[in-house]
């Protein structure tokens, strides 16, 4: 019990440490975490070789998809001449009435299209789609989509 306790932990700071680190350079996050910072206390950690590979080759494959699989909300998409400057126009707008929540424009051919927020669970991004409906009364939920990182 004691070693899965131990192991949640460490998968739990991975997360934040996976998304500051290089992709090119492969790093040992254990090596990182057991080495000697003034002013720092000393980690010491025993564990199985498999395990220190295992987790060193999850780190390599996030970084590599620099985000993790989750959904957003559509609330834009058209095509044709005036769907740029349309897309430009919604998302101008989105942000000045919800600007606790990033949005991004994207052309997905031939289609422009405006995404706001990223939701790591589909009840997240339901929560959302519910307090922007009156706005967006045509926006729905788009998942598979590779989000950000959480903060």
């Amino acid at each position: 019990m004691v070693n899965k306790v131990t192991l949640f932990i460490i998968l739990a700071t991975l997360l934040p440490v996976s998304n500051t680190l290089h992709a090119q350079v492969p790093v040992d996050i254990f090596a990182r975490l057991e080495s000697v910072k003034p002013g720092e206390g000393l980690i010491n950690i025993e564990q199985h070789a498999e395990i220190t590979g295992m987790i060193n080759l999850h780190i390599s494959q996030i970084r590599r998809m620099n985000g993790i699989k989750g959904y957003r909300v559509c609330i834009y998409y058209n095509s044709g001449q005036e769907a740029n400057k349309g897309a430009d126009q919604e998302r101008a707008r989105f942000i000045s009435r919800y600007e606790d929540v990033k949005c991004y424009k994207a052309f997905e051919s031939p289609f422009f299209k405006v995404y706001a927020g990223d939701f790591r669970t589909k009840s997240e991004a339901l929560k959302f789609l519910e307090r922007i409906r009156f706005d967006y009364p045509n926006a729905f939920i788009r998942d598979n989509i590779t989000v950000a990182f959480p903060d």
